[in-house]
């Protein structure tokens, strides 16, 4: 009945001839009996040790065992214990009102009857063991109950919190903020490549990772701070009553921890870096929840664009359509929003349209400028499914190909059709090109992104490049790719009347370059494009096809 334990009884008497009959009684019902003189010690016993059953001897000369019991009755702890009084047969008739009233279950004679006594011990033993069972039962339901709550608000990998929980608990953290006045912090975390740490280790060490960046991050978080995986390798982190200044140094704090530290199992060692984009703000000048989010994400995708590995706070520029559009955000829904955001594509594309239409009325230039986007969109599409890049960023591209090249016809850039060196009046207009490019793309904030690429697409990776000579990691990964891209494009584009390089020329030349002119990394993931496709063969296609056209 009782389990693997006995079950155990409390026997209070000072008759010691009662007292042995009684132990004699329950040895045979096989449970442990613990033996006192006195009542004074019941409710010392009973938290030391789970009783079935208390059996306590009673007279009428002494009220001290009915005031005992009175006083366990009270107790939440141990309460429930059933108490059975034992009394000389000519008392109990005298004793029975204060005994019930006490909380005594049921009365004994003494001396006892064995049989009596077995019997109604019995049913108490097992009662008691339903009870335990019973107890055992509901707490395995509680447990599995939790189990499942934890199941639906945790990451099965990471043990954090999920996506759908994030949100609640960043809808809540708002509305706190908001309404006592507080400062709210939020950063969303992506693991840079880390497409490519599947691609080349596989999806268990990359498990290894998620769960092993995982545990650094929360080495450095308060315990107040909410932290779950927003989706993939994206993370994200609330942290109440935390202003932009002390943010900053947490994420950079967080940022550098990862990237210092290599992660190695017994199979693969590899180096991971993280982009971290903030957001800070205090009480109601807090965003609302979905507005943030889109706000930290744009923080997140300008990280990655300037270069990965890198802590962006989000910070809506003054006076510029992007700064109205954050004034509107908060007072528009989800639909509004939607139609904010088409209009600003519109326009962009609106901008693009009428500088293109410009330039064809004005150059001879512009169908040689049409092949070249189209190849250049080709190694795009493929090079990016390689590094798994955010759509974002793609049209991003696209648009800065499309200004490039535009422009370079709209200045008359001789050196797109001169073969050989350039002559000094070309390298100005080259190296200008850069500045001439910021300075028109600041005239449309909604070109942010493009600025970044084509300030920094002449810099290069050994650092020998301009306009600011920067080196490796410190040139925006955006501009590496749209570099390396538009110089496969160039070599493999007709000179005048000559054609362009072969794939195998234009391999060894990126081969040559490659550390030096080119990130190498991006040059290895741009040759094994190049050995799965053949881009070249259709661009000569289209080349000849629109010659024999003129």
């Amino acid at each position: 009945m009782g389990g693997d334990r006995n079950q155990s009884i409390l026997l209070i008497d000072n008759d010691i001839v009662n007292l042995t009959t009684v132990q004699a009684v329950l040895k045979d019902l096989d449970v442990d009996v613990v033996v006192a003189e006195h009542a004074e010690r019941i409710l010392d016993l009973v938290l030391e040790q789970n009783f079935a059953l208390i059996l306590l001897a009673v007279d009428s000369s002494d009220p001290e065992p009915f005031e005992r019991v009175r006083i366990l009755g009270k107790s939440e702890q141990v309460g429930h214990i059933p108490v059975i009084f034992q009394a000389e047969a000519e008392e109990i008739g005298g004793l029975l009102e204060q005994g019930y009233a006490a909380g005594a279950v049921d009365f004994l004679e003494r001396p006892v009857n064995p049989l009596v006594l077995k019997a109604k011990v019995k049913v108490f033993l097992e009662l008691a063991a339903r009870q335990q069972q019973l107890e055992i039962a509901t707490s395995k339901v509680h447990e599995q109950n939790l189990k499942l709550e934890q199941r639906a608000i945790r990451d099965s990998l990471t043990g954090l919190y999920n996506h759908n929980h994030l949100q609640e608990q960043l809808a809540r953290e708002v509305s706190r903020a908001r309404r006592y006045k507080t400062s709210l912090s939020v950063f969303l975390l992506d693991l840079d490549f880390f497409k490519d740490v599947n691609d080349s280790c596989g999806h268990p060490f990359g498990d290894f990772v998620l769960k092993e960046f995982t545990r650094r991050v929360l080495e450095d978080l308060r315990k107040s701070d909410i932290f779950g995986r927003y989706g993939g390798e994206e993370f994200l982190v609330i942290l109440p009553n935390i202003d932009a200044k002390r943010a900053e140094a947490v994420a950079e704090k967080l940022r550098e921890k990862v990237a210092s530290t290599v992660f190695a199992n017994r199979r693969y060692t590899r180096y991971v870096t993280v982009s971290i984009g903030v957001y800070s703000g205090f009480g109601d000048e807090i965003a609302p929840p979905g507005v943030l989010i889109d706000y930290v994400d744009n923080a997140l995708y300008q990280a990655k664009a300037e270069g990965r590995n890198r802590v962006v706070h989000y910070r809506a520029p003054e006076g510029s359509l992007h700064g109205l559009e954050n004034h509107i955000k908060d007072a528009i829904d989800s639909s509004q929003q939607s139609q904010l955001n088409a209009t600003i594509e519109k326009a962009r594309a609106m901008t693009i349209a009428s500088f293109e239409a410009m330039v064809h009325a004005q150059t001879r230039e512009y169908d040689m400028l049409v092949d070249r986007n189209n190849l250049f969109n080709k190694v795009l599409d493929q090079l990016t499914k390689k590094l798994n890049l955010p759509e974002k960023l793609i049209h991003s591209f696209r648009r800065a190909i499309k200004l490039h090249d535009l422009f370079r016809c709209y200045i008359h850039d001789s050196s797109l059709e001169t073969e050989g060196p350039l002559n000094t009046e070309q390298e100005n207009m080259l190296f200008d090109q850069p500045l001439m490019l910021r300075e028109l793309t600041t005239m449309f904030d909604f070109f942010a992104s493009e600025r970044v690429i084509l300030y920094s697409h002449h810099e290069h990776y050994d650092g020998s490049g301009y306009p600011d000579g920067l080196k490796g990691n410190e040139i925006p990964m955006a501009s590496r790719i749209f570099t390396l891209i538009d110089s496969f494009v160039a070599m493999s584009s007709p000179i005048s009347e000559k054609r362009g390089m072969s794939r195998e020329e234009v391999a060894e030349e990126l081969r040559l370059h490659s550390g030096g002119q080119f990130d190498p990394f991006l040059v290895d993931m741009l040759l094994k494009v190049l050995e799965e496709n053949n881009f070249l063969s259709t661009f000569e296609e289209s080349v000849d096809a629109s010659t024999d056209g003129h």
